[in-house]
């Protein structure tokens, strides 16, 4: 009888949602019929609509509500029967929640929501990750790194202002991309600038210095310094990059490829609990590293 109950609750879920996603197509198509324009703009992810906060190993009552005698009282405070649907699905995270709370506990604190557009070169996010991996590659291969590349579609998710869960950061990186150290001739690096700069919004760097006229490369720097071409510099990337990723082939650019054990999201776990530990807040900037323009 439950099993019937619990099937015909879904079905239920399932034609709502069916209705929905029909109204919201329904809507498009008269606007666009209509000559409108539709635009999209990126919403933080901070619960702020609804009046709801994160989930973390300490407040699944005042993110998600609690059951008393009477039914279901949401965080908002409004309170729904047992058998409600939106009960139901209350019931369902909350009993969920006993075995993610390990991905919910606090590893650290940032001062502001950090997006990533994808759109803009010069972004917080992605600069503050390509710093930390520049820092994490050259204390573990004990060789300076010079220069560091990574992907903006390897970040999926903005980090969140205030508290760190672990379970961010598994959801900023949830693809197995590991970090790989490459040496570079500075032609191949002068090679590499120019294909980035014929894209939207080039990559998350760190080292560089570099502006972009009409998606032709102007000038390039790397540690400040004109980039000399016989000279190998150590570059730290992603092995998504080195044969096809986001249309890059740094491996056949590469003199030396060096791969390593290394998730990118050990690259942040360890860089946000370091900041933890000195008692710093996450913190990101854009600083004018990449500047691409157009006439």
């Amino acid at each position: 009888m439950a099993q019937t109950k619990v099937k015909n609750q879904n079905l239920w879920y399932l034609a709502w949602a069916l209705i929905i996603v029909g109204a919201l197509f329904a809507a498009l198509n008269a606007a666009r019929n209509n000559g409108a324009k539709i635009s999209w703009r990126p919403v933080p992810m901070d619960g702020h609509r609804m009046q709801s906060v994160p989930v973390n190993s300490e407040n699944i009552d005042r993110a998600l509500g609690v059951f008393d005698d009477e039914g279901y009282v949401a965080p908002s405070g409004v309170r729904y029967a047992d058998d409600s649907p939106v009960a139901a699905v209350a019931q369902v995270l909350m009993e969920a929640q006993q075995q993610l709370a390990p991905l919910k506990a606090v590893i650290g604190h940032s001062d502001a929501m950090l997006l990533n557009l994808r759109t803009e070169p010069d972004l917080p996010l992605g600069n503050l990750f390509a710093d930390a991996l520049r820092t994490y590659g050259s204390a573990y291969f004990k060789v300076p790194m010079d220069f560091a590349l990574t992907n903006f579609g390897g970040i999926r998710v903005p980090l969140p202002k205030g508290d760190i869960t672990l379970e961010d950061i598994t959801s900023m990186f949830p693809f197995r991309n590991y970090m790989v150290w490459a040496k570079m001739k500075g032609s191949s690096l002068l090679t590499l600038f120019d294909q980035l700069a014929e894209t939207k919004a080039f990559q998350a760097t760190s080292g560089a210095t570099i502006r972009v006229k009409n998606h032709v490369l102007e000038s390039a720097l790397i540690g400040g310094q004109p980039i000399v071409p016989d000279k190998i510099y150590n570059v730290i990337t992603i092995d998504f990059l080195l044969d096809g990723g986001d249309k890059l082939n740094i491996g056949a650019l590469s003199e030396h490829v060096v791969l390593s054990g290394v998730l990118l999201q050990d690259v942040m776990l360890d860089y946000v609990r370091g900041c933890e530990a000195r008692g710093e807040l996450v913190h990101g900037q854009a600083d004018g590293r990449v500047i691409m323009t157009e006439d």
